[in-house]
């Protein structure tokens, strides 16, 4: 039996380097108990929950209108390698990708997306919210209604569509986004992940490549089109007017995937 598709959504959040202008990448190392991904570098995220679909939610975050989600959510699906399985995003579901990209950044990475902190900000209520989302004693909504939170997606940028090959137990309709971050500080969540890291997709790719820093594929090319550019501006105005296509890479073995030459870079 081929395995369900989830949809997900996953955050490159970025910030500026002291030397201007390069910038560093928000990754965090993954359980090594996960039964996704263990033990390696990725972004923040996850599969989208059912609360991610609420009215409640879609409240209490900006910039959800309909025609940027449309302008957003513009992925033509890649003829040459494709899942033609998955049905078309509608608006629900649209909003739905921002919520979980949103409510997966402060849970992983302990950021709340397009809010600013300020001196009258309870650091410590945070810490405890997240801590009772962990249990599963609160829910995202109920944080951000509680604590009287407006979050921000306005400057939330849909980057790249990937989908799991159907040889891997667990497949995901991946929606990559970028943003420019706050002046938070992240933090894993010592749970799903670890050792929490600002780090130049430059860096990354050579500490990757001598053995120090594990990545997955997907996050591998995505670290590689981040090193292409020198500045965050230059990231998200590209990511605001590219084509986006919608991949599924070939799975080479179990867990090894490669794209054809003709996709490389055009994703």
């Amino acid at each position: 039996m081929v395995p369900a598709i989830r949809p997900a959504s996953t955050v490159m959040l970025l910030r500026a380097e002291k030397r201007a202008p390069s910038f560093e990448v928000l990754m965090l190392r993954r359980s090594a108990k996960s039964a996704f991904a263990p033990d390696v570098f990725a972004f923040p995220g996850g599969a989208v929950e059912p609360a991610d679909y609420s009215d409640q939610a879609r409240a209490r975050i900006q910039g959800l209108d309909r025609e940027r989600l449309a302008r957003m959510f513009r992925a033509k699906r890649a003829a040459s390698l494709d899942d033609p399985t998955l049905a078309e995003l509608e608006d629900a579901d649209r909003a739905a990708l921002i919520v979980a990209a949103a409510r997966e950044l402060f849970e992983e990475g302990g950021v709340l997306l397009g809010k600013t902190l300020d001196s009258g900000t309870d650091i410590a209520s945070l810490k405890d919210a997240r801590e009772a989302l962990w249990r599963g004693e609160s829910d995202f909504t109920d944080i951000l209604r509680s604590r009287d939170l407006q979050l921000d997606a306005s400057g939330l940028e849909l980057f790249s569509v990937w989908v799991t090959p159907p040889n891997e137990a667990r497949r995901f309709y991946a929606h990559f986004f970028t943003a420019r971050a706050d002046r938070q500080l992240a933090a894993a969540d010592r749970i799903e992940t670890h050792d929490e890291i600002w780090i130049e997709p430059q860096v990354a790719l050579r500490e990757y490549e001598a053995g120090r820093f594990a990545m997955v594929y997907p996050t591998i090319k995505h670290i590689e089109r981040l090193a292409a550019f020198s500045g965050i501006q230059e990231v998200l105005e590209f990511a605001r007017t590219k084509p986006i296509l919608r991949i599924m890479p070939n799975a080479t073995a179990e867990h090894e995937f490669s794209l054809p030459a003709e996709l490389e870079n055009a994703w």
